[in-house]
């Protein structure tokens, strides 16, 4: 049940997040540019951080002591999410400035759409495999 949950939340995330992106481009990646550009690491980044650290440990925790077969591709999405807002908090000045160019590109929307697919197996493997 926890994997399932856990499938679902990140299927939520992406879908809502692609979803947002892909509609209102313009003015979500505008925000994301004035996010970027600050100097200083804005309080959603850490927030973000915290809850993604939060949710993988919960998800080792469910591999450990509630193992489902294909759990461990829950497992180590988090895991990887987890290392890369660590990642991000940690190197801010470097990784902002980096992501100030994906976020200004016109192409941008590419990476959304690759979020919408990622999204709907998320939602596939809490509907399909990780069935109660």
């Amino acid at each position: 049940m926890i994997f399932k949950i856990l499938s679902g939340l990140i299927a939520v995330a992406l879908l809502t997040k692609a979803s947002i992106a892909l509609a209102t481009r313009r003015r979500f990646y505008a925000i994301r540019q004035r996010q970027y550009a600050s100097e200083c690491r804005p309080p959603q980044v850490v927030v973000s951080a915290v809850v993604v650290l939060i949710l993988c440990s919960l998800a080792w925790y469910a591999t450990i002591f509630h193992y489902r077969p294909h759990g461990w591709i829950v497992t180590v999405f988090f895991t990887l999410l987890s290392w890369g807002s660590i990642n991000h908090l940690l190197r801010w000045k470097k990784h902002r400035q980096r992501m100030l160019k994906v976020v200004a590109s016109p192409k941008v929307w590419i990476i959304d759409c690759f979020l919408l697919v990622l999204g709907s197996g998320f939602a596939a493997l809490a509907s399909f495999v990780y069935k109660s």
